[in-house]
């Protein structure tokens, strides 16, 4: 059905923006009419077109309000309406013919009259109805005309659905709305405090407890007759009523603002006669598991039997008392509004150094001694051939003794021997001429090996209060923790004479089972080599954030045990409170490694000053440094960062 409404020029044109409270959305209306268009005139009648009342910009305050429109466009997007929108006009009075700044200015202020209407619906939720108020005349001030304000000033006021004389108003056909269901009802006691000394049945105590409060009391007949006495001095009635009603096992359910059915308090009973309520309660963001979780608590904390979760709107449909869905309301007012979120900046520095020094010199540590005499005439019987040849042609005199004809040999090449290339001295003469030989020879040591790793993991996490994020950087390695064996051959057998595509069946089981005729089957573990860090933040209530930090660093040892790789870890757990934007050191392991070896000659090689000269001397360390730092940033507040309002609502219990 289509209402009418007045035409408007398009600079009045309305577009009211989609309005999310915190029990329902609003949904987007777009109401725009275009002024009635006059049939065109002949071009002979044709006025001359007024000009432009305003000057044409220059280009500077073209430049300057092509500026601050971007200027405002950022504020907008950051969240600064008011400045957004000064901004915008800005840009607006310095360029008036470039239509898309008046727009920009009208957009803002929507933004800005859309967050008020929603402030105000959070405000009326929780009670205050004085801020609600405030609110909504606010938004009435920057746009009179909108519908959304409208409607919400409305919903806050008190129901006039059956007052016709406030019905009839002044506002156009397409602002009034349909009459709407009436409220619930509403007992209006007098406010009065009294006191009382009543000895009666249960009913006479009701009437007359009730009565001095100007409420008229209906009995159902379930109510049962038995004597009571009831004392009480100065109480009102919200003290006298709750007391008598639970003295009598009865309750009251209200018929008009002055009279009140009792009846036996049982479940039957209340199911029967207690006013019930449906509400249907949007939750926007919330997965389907969570919808589940919601709906349960529902149900089992407040003890509503009639929830509907429905995953796809995102909603509660709930019915039951006024008093039970005031206080889910309340209950779930901060849920709904999201909870802190905080980003956390993680930098994990790792160093490796590695230093290597060989210095000394390494003198012969075995000497051996020979007969020069004895080792040249074993030289020269060995190779008598070369020797008699070696004679005739005139190389070697014929009177020679061995030791000249074996140093010849040598020195010609033509036989390879140690008696000179290991030899370093000899000493005595003729027959008792001695050499002294040594298998290796001195060597000095001048070496330095250096190597230096540093490795960082810079990242962010961004995570909500009291949530669990998990980072991991790595590979996730295989390891076979056990096998068995599952022998078919028994199988084999049986598929003889059957045929796969024109191949036996029996040779491809042999050819997939191989000569065991068995399938060895094994069990994979797989391990998460590298960095894993699991943080958990929460958001105290002085602004200090307190972090759980659970690290993790895993990577091959190099060995293994049983065929089993041997893992080697570090871990680090721990929990640090920290402010906001500050910065601390949580985890810091050093490991040092020194280890020094001497080669040298015993006695000499120890004694100080001497090492360098007479001993080979390798020493190495190993520094093994890792530091992380962190740094928490609060990205998103809570709605409030006090406690929520406290709920005094009484369940229930079964039976009573």
């Amino acid at each position: 059905m289509l209402l009418p409404f007045p035409r408007r020029s398009v600079s009045q044109c309305l577009t009211t923006l989609a309005v999310v409270t915190f029990l329902g959305l609003y949904p987007v209306v777009k109401l725009c009419a275009q002024e009635p268009q006059s049939p065109p005139s002949p071009p002979a009648t044709e006025a001359p077109k007024p000009e432009s009342q305003h000057p044409r910009p220059t280009a500077r305050q073209i430049r300057e309000a092509q500026d601050a429109y971007i200027a405002g466009a950022r504020l907008l997007d950051r969240g600064n309406l008011m400045a957004a929108e000064a901004m915008f006009g800005k840009a607006a009075k310095l360029n008036p013919e470039d239509t898309n700044y008046i727009q920009a200015v009208a957009l803002a202020r929507e933004h800005r009259v859309t967050e008020l209407v929603q402030q105000a619906g959070k405000a009326r939720l929780l009670g205050q109805v004085e801020k609600s108020q405030s609110l909504l005349a606010h938004a009435r001030e920057l746009d009179p005309d909108n519908a959304i304000v409208a409607q919400h000033t409305e919903a806050a006021a008190p129901s006039n659905a059956f007052r016709p004389e406030i019905q009839a108003s002044a506002d156009p056909p397409w602002m009034q709305r349909a009459p709407a269901l009436a409220g619930p009802v509403t007992l209006l006691p007098a406010p009065v405090m009294q006191s009382f000394e009543i000895r009666a049945d249960t009913q006479q105590t009701i009437q007359q407890v009730l009565s001095r409060y100007g409420i008229r009391a209906v009995f159902d007949d379930s109510v049962q007759r038995q004597n009571l006495r009831f004392d009480l001095e100065s109480v009102p009635y919200a003290q006298a009523s709750s007391i008598l009603f639970k003295m009598a096992h009865v309750f009251a359910v209200p018929l008009d603002p002055h009279t009140v059915l009792v009846a036996n308090d049982t479940n039957e009973n209340r199911q029967k006669f207690e006013r019930q309520l449906e509400e249907t309660i949007y939750v926007p963001g919330f997965t389907p598991e969570q919808m589940k979780e919601l709906g349960t608590v529902v149900q089992s904390v407040f003890d509503v039997k009639q929830a509907t979760v429905e995953n796809a709107a995102g909603s509660l449909v709930l019915r039951a008392p006024e008093e039970t869905l005031t206080a889910i309301n309340l209950t779930l007012a901060d849920l709904i509004d999201g909870g802190a979120e905080v980003l956390l900046d993680l930098n994990l520095y790792a160093v490796d150094r590695t230093r290597q020094h060989d210095i000394g010199v390494q003198l012969p540590q075995q000497i051996g001694a020979y007969n020069v005499e004895t080792a040249a005439r074993e030289l020269v019987q060995a190779n008598q051939a070369l020797v008699t040849q070696a004679i005739s042609q005139g190389l070697i005199p014929a009177n020679a003794s061995d030791i000249t004809i074996a140093l010849a040999l040598i020195s010609s090449g033509l036989v390879q021997s140690t008696l000179l290339s290991n030899t370093i001295g000899y000493f005595g003469g003729g027959i008792t001429q001695t050499g002294i030989t040594t298998p290796t020879a001195t060597t000095l040591h001048l070496a330095l090996n250096s190597s230096d790793t540093r490795a960082l993991d810079s990242l962010q996490l961004r995570i909500g209060d009291r949530q669990t994020g998990t980072f991991r950087s790595g590979t996730r390695y295989p390891i076979i923790t056990s096998t068995y064996s599952s022998g078919i051959s028994g199988s084999v057998s049986s598929l003889a004479g059957t045929t796969i595509n024109g191949i036996n069946a029996t040779s491809l089981l042999n050819q997939f089972l191989g000569a065991s005729g068995s399938v060895t089957i094994p069990q994979i573990q797989y391990e998460d080599l590298g960095l894993t860090l699991k943080a958990t933040p929460t958001v105290q209530k002085s602004g200090l954030i307190s972090v759980k930090i659970d690290l993790k660093i895993e990577a091959l040892a190099g060995g293994s045990l049983n065929d089993i790789p041997v893992l080697a870890n570090r871990a680090y757990a721990s929990e640090v409170t920290i402010a906001d934007g500050a910065t601390a050191l949580i985890a810091s392991t050093l490991t040092r490694q020194e280890s020094a070896a001497i080669s040298g000659i015993p006695g000499l090689g120890e004694l100080p000053g001497f090492q360098t000269a007479t001993a080979d001397t390798t020493t190495q360390k190993d520094t093994s440094e890792l530091i992380l730092l962190i740094t928490p940033h609060i990205v998103r507040h809570r709605s409030s960062p006090v406690a929520g309002p406290r709920i005094s609502f009484n369940q229930r219990l079964p039976g009573n």
